[in-house]
């Protein structure tokens, strides 16, 4: 066996395995690219067998086989040019204006003129010897295109799997750069003749792109294994979030109904005494109670309905909340937000702490404060969601223990969200900000 008959037979032995395996890959991830290797594969099989069947036929010596002398040009220019395709859909420059896309239009053109002007000539003119000189200048035309275009490819796809296929496009142009030389100088070029230079060029890219697909990959798989760590920290958070209002929920309204169950029995027992004074006090405990638990239900259940994921739902429940609260108390509201996070999703457990640490602040400020101004900016900073909540009142010390857990619970909602809390008092009000990180949809720390 010659050393061209076994470049070919070797090399279409690991064409045609890696066209079937790429295949395959293609039915399994229906990603495009791989269907386009794929098709180059077999015509580069193809070729080479129709090289062994032809007895490697030489378009530079006489023949009288027109199907010879029209398939070896055919074939070999359609498998350059699937191959440009693949290298296109790959780089992604298919459908993006550039002079990438320009050159490669450029170039289909040159490989279509080629094979039209080669039948026609086969026809009109029978099979004469091909000419060496128009040879070379038609093939390093088609090659010299398609390399300007990666060099212009390098520069806009950075990626490493792009950039390694530029590099096994740069070893297929090259080897058939180093083949038309060959063929031009009837002569060996670094001990390889003919098509010989092609063909192991083609060999190499094939190990590269199997490289740089295993790479791939590994990215693909990698990046699959970290959405569904995410998807699963996720859906533990809305579970350990829908626990927690289910104990809250029974701790709360337990709690009510056995205070409203005490006030009832207190309330009797001043009704026979015909304490009237004290019926009524007692009274109106029960229906302050009744309506705090009726807000809370409904907070509760804004909370868990999905139809409020939307940063345009929480920001409008947040203004409703706070206008109406603030009206009745005299406060003056104003309430700004960036409109980019009214497209905003939110998750129950994040959407449920920051309206909660809202809905206290705006509490505190009215029992405690005496502001006459109160005002709420909402916004995006670096990354971070940022809440901006001040009013005009006389301030407190965050240091000092006071009765009840607000603060401390505005703290804990603020690390759940693993985010920060500052308080900033002064003689003149009142500063509360609260940031975290927007990493949509899973903001929420060790869930």
């Amino acid at each position: 066996m010659n050393q061209l008959l076994f470049i070919e037979t070797f090399v279409l032995g690991a064409s045609t395995i890696a066209a079937i395996y790429h295949l395959v890959l293609y039915i399994q991830q229906r990603d495009k690219f791989l269907m386009y290797y794929s098709v180059y594969l077999f015509t580069l099989a193809s070729y080479i067998l129709f090289k062994i069947l032809s007895n490697n036929y030489d378009p530079f010596k006489p023949t009288d086989n027109i199907v010879y002398y029209i398939l070896e040009e055919v074939i070999q220019v359609t498998m350059v040019a699937v191959y440009v395709l693949f290298a296109a859909q790959t780089l992604e420059v298919v459908n993006e204006k550039s002079r990438v896309r320009s050159l490669m239009y450029c170039f289909f053109g040159l490989a279509f003129l080629s094979i039209a002007y080669h039948i026609y000539d086969a026809i009109a003119n029978g099979t004469n010897v091909k000419s060496i000189q128009s040879y070379a200048i038609g093939r390093i035309s088609l090659v010299g295109v398609a390399t300007i275009a990666l060099l212009f490819a390098w520069r806009i796809r950075t990626t490493i799997f792009q950039r390694t296929i530029i590099i096994g496009s740069l070893v297929y142009d090259t080897s058939g750069l180093l083949s038309i030389i060959s063929f031009a100088k009837q002569g060996p070029v670094f001990g390889l003749t003919g098509v010989e230079p092609y063909l192991a060029g083609c060999l190499v890219d094939i190990i590269i792109f199997s490289s740089a697909l295993g790479y791939r990959l590994k990215i693909i798989a990698e990046q699959k294994n970290d959405l569904l760590k995410k998807e699963t920290k996720a859906r533990l958070a809305v579970e350990k979030t829908r626990m927690r209002i289910a104990i809250n929920l029974h701790d709360d309204v337990g709690s009510v109904l056995s205070s409203m169950s005490v006030y009832g029995e207190a309330a009797k027992r001043s009704l026979a005494e015909n304490n009237l004074t004290r019926v009524n006090e007692l009274l109106d405990k029960v229906g302050v109670n009744a309506r705090e638990t009726m807000s809370n239900m409904s907070d509760i259940v804004w909370t868990i309905n999905p139809v409020n994921d939307t940063g345009e739902k929480l920001l409008n429940k947040m203004e409703a909340f706070a206008s109406e609260v603030l009206d009745a108390a005299g406060i003056e509201f104003e309430f700004k937000v960036d409109e980019m996070l009214f497209k905003e999703n939110f998750l129950m457990p994040v959407r449920q702490n920051i309206f909660y640490i809202f809905k206290e602040a705006v509490t505190n400020s009215v029992k405690h404060s005496g502001a006459k101004k109160f005002s709420t900016h909402v916004g995006i900073s670096n990354h971070l969601l940022v809440i901006e909540i001040k009013d005009d009142g006389k301030g407190f010390d965050p240091d000092k223990k006071y009765k009840g857990n607000g603060l401390r619970n505005m703290k804990l909602r603020a690390e759940e969200l693993n985010g920060n809390l500052a308080i900033k008092n002064s003689p003149v009000g009142c500063l509360l900000i609260l940031s975290f990180i927007v990493l949509r949809p899973y903001q929420l720390k060790g869930k």
